[in-house]
């Protein structure tokens, strides 16, 4: 007796393809998708890991396209919906207390990633689930910050390769924990481009990403927010560098195009900024990806400005492909081998020769705020713990 025939995993990720397409595209193009491919409890499956299902749930729910589920499916999808909104409910419940202790010691945080998109890009805030707040603060408010959030119950994580001093440095982040067993993670940011690849191979304008900085309202309490393509260009460069491809993942590239859907940006001045920054490479993979994987036909034109050589694009896809994103393809298992992503997604050559040598070298100030002392016993015991990939 033959075997069964299981589908390839070209044939699968056809399909996943198709079905992002379906839910991020219009409800007449969602229908076909559904008449022609009824959802199944795999795919219901395959969304939830991705953090998508909430999103396609309510697309398919706003199409008024449910009764065309099969019968099961629909079962498992209000089980599903029923979690995300508690989930959901509970983590807007603590923003609004956070906003409000913030507020009291006079502090009108920045939001960004899903802190603010969840509240206005996605159709209910339910549709973006989230692992913690991101708020950026001044560092003149960032122990008024700090201390507003122990007044509520929160105690600081700190993690032993992420030392405060370093991430002050870094523009890194401050981990707030909170008291309550369903309460999430808070961070406060002391910038929104962090990290050792930005710093010495990027030329970021963070002065200007303050200046124009937008005010909004969220669950009725004010708050500040990034210009559009200063947020695409974060939401892009977070995902291809801060989290190198890893999750979020498609999630990462659907923020960024419903972001962009929501508050168009001008492409002209997002590509001029990326170049100008020196996280063009960065900004294109991410863009593309989205065009490949969602459709986002919008950002073609943009991709076309941004793209780096033939020749580095075509050692980029050593790493990264749209089928590898479909199936989370994790590259910081890559061992060192990862940093070589990092630096095929650098502008310039001498950037990346600066990246790579102090990534060898740091300077004193990032061995004492990351290990406490800077003799040259511990600069040997970094060269390794970089060879080893450790650091």
């Amino acid at each position: 007796m033959p075997r069964p025939r299981t589908p390839s995993s070209l044939a699968v990720s056809a399909r996943q393809t198709a079905l992002l397409r379906a839910i991020v595209g219009s409800d007449q193009t969602l229908s076909a998708w559904i008449r022609d491919n009824p959802p199944t409890e795999a795919d219901l499956s395959w969304l939830a890991a991705r953090d998508l299902a909430a999103y396609a749930l309510q697309r398919i729910y706003q199409a008024d396209l449910a009764g065309q589920i099969p019968p099961d499916v629909r079962k498992v999808a209000r089980q599903l919906s029923a979690r995300t909104l508690l989930d959901a409910e509970l983590r807007a419940r603590e923003l609004g207390q956070v906003l409000d202790a913030l507020a009291k010691a006079q502090i009108t945080p920045v939001l960004f990633k899903g802190a603010v998109l969840a509240h206005t890009v996605y159709p209910t805030p339910a549709c973006r689930p989230m692992g913690d707040l991101d708020l950026w603060l001044t560092e003149a408010e960032m122990a008024r910050g700090q201390a507003a959030l122990v007044d509520l119950g929160y105690a600081q994580r700190v993690k032993t390769q992420r030392p405060v001093a370093l991430q002050a440095q870094r523009s890194g982040e401050i981990q707030m924990i909170g008291p309550a067993p369903r309460s999430g993670l808070v961070e406060l940011h002391y910038g929104v481009f962090a990290g050792e690849w930005l710093r010495q191979a990027t030329h970021v304008d963070e002065r200007g990403v303050r200046e124009r900085l937008a005010t909004i309202t969220i669950l009725g309490r004010p708050a500040g927010a990034l210009a559009v393509e200063d947020s695409l260009i974060q939401l892009a460069v977070h995902l291809t560098i801060n989290h190198q491809m890893a999750h979020p993942g498609v999630r990462g590239l659907l923020d960024i195009v419903l972001e962009a859907r929501t508050r168009p940006p001008n492409w002209a001045t997002l590509v001029a900024r990326a170049q100008e920054w020196r996280v063009a490479t960065a900004v294109w993979l991410a863009l593309h990806l989205a065009v490949e994987l969602l459709g986002f036909e919008e950002a073609r034109p943009a991709c076309t400005r941004l793209a780096p050589s033939a020749a580095r694009r075509l050692l980029i896809r050593r790493f990264v492909t749209p089928r590898a994103v479909l199936a989370r393809r994790d590259l910081t298992q890559l061992g060192p081998i990862r940093f070589m992503y990092q630096l095929l997604l650098v502008d310039h050559l001498g950037d990346g020769a600066r990246l790579l040598g102090r990534a060898l070298w740091p300077e004193n100030g990032w061995l004492a705020a990351r290990y406490g002392r800077q003799d040259i016993w511990q600069r040997w015991q970094h060269i390794w713990a970089v060879i080893r990939a450790r650091v």
